[in-house]
């Protein structure tokens, strides 16, 4: 959902406004860090917010869970960027209870699916800003190296255009994405799934439509699955429909897999 003022990004993600850590769960070394001190940062940098998310649990207080936040820079225009219906981000981590530091990452927003990734640290680094020792300039060289490296990522996906995967390579390829999700409960039904294009403008053989065939069928689910009992038997029942996974951490996790997963096959 993008989002468009304060109001909105309020309503979505209140943890970003919390004004102080959450009680009881950080050390008397913990330095508060508000987020919106951070989104101010940005913002003098030329950042500003698109969309955000927030961890819905009983275990997390609404106003200091985790979150994560998107955002685009005024000079990094998908015409800019080169690659078709992409733009670059960055991507904004952080929770206020102590039990970890801001995450700073590059990331890729396909407009056609409204679906964005998460790029791989082994290729375009993060950034990790402690609540203890922060220092501003941090911030600011995080925010430049994702535009310096706007380049790079672009470069990049542009190889993945240019290499046409065989269809034995590409069965493969959705067979490693599928485990990344599904580990050892991955079948042919799933595999199936996950090679399946929503869009016209999907179908193709080369890694870059590939890679995106698999993530946004990886991460947004909606499909069906059948279920089996412990024998290996099918189930009469109604399949399952796989869920679109929202907890933060997987989120992050499996776009970093599968950027991972895809770096290989262009190594290969």
């Amino acid at each position: 959902m993008v989002i468009f003022n304060e109001e909105e990004l309020r309503n979505i993600c209140p943890a970003a406004f919390a004004t102080e850590p959450e009680e009881g769960r950080v050390s008397d070394r913990y330095s508060f860090l508000p987020t919106t001190t951070i989104l101010e940062m940005l913002q003098d940098e030329g950042w500003r917010w698109n969309s955000a998310a927030q961890v819905n649990s009983r275990s997390w207080s609404g106003s200091h869970a985790k979150h994560l936040i998107r955002l685009r820079h005024e000079s990094l225009t998908g015409q800019d960027f080169g690659v078709g219906d992409s733009i670059p981000e960055m991507v904004l981590v952080n929770a206020h209870n102590g039990l970890g530091g801001y995450q700073l990452r590059a990331g890729v927003f396909r407009l056609v699916c409204s679906n964005g990734m998460v790029v791989s640290e082994q290729d375009f680094g993060q950034i990790r800003l402690r609540h203890i020792g922060f220092e501003r300039e941090q911030v600011v060289e995080a925010s430049r190296q994702v535009i310096m490296n706007a380049g790079m990522m672009a470069e990049k996906i542009g190889s993945w255009q240019e290499i046409n995967l065989s269809d034995r390579s590409r069965k493969d390829f959705f067979a490693d994405a599928a485990r990344l999700r599904f580990g050892d409960n991955t079948d042919d039904d799933l595999i199936q799934a996950a090679s399946q294009p929503r869009r016209e403008a999907d179908r193709g053989t080369d890694l870059w439509r590939t890679f995106n065939v698999a993530q946004e069928n990886i991460i947004r689910g909606g499909f069906r699955r059948n279920s089996t009992n412990r024998g290996g038997f099918r189930r009469n029942s109604t399949n399952r429909r796989v869920r679109e996974v929202t907890n933060i951490n997987t989120v992050v996790n499996l776009n970093q897999g599968l950027w991972n997963l895809a770096s290989s096959y262009a190594n290969n």
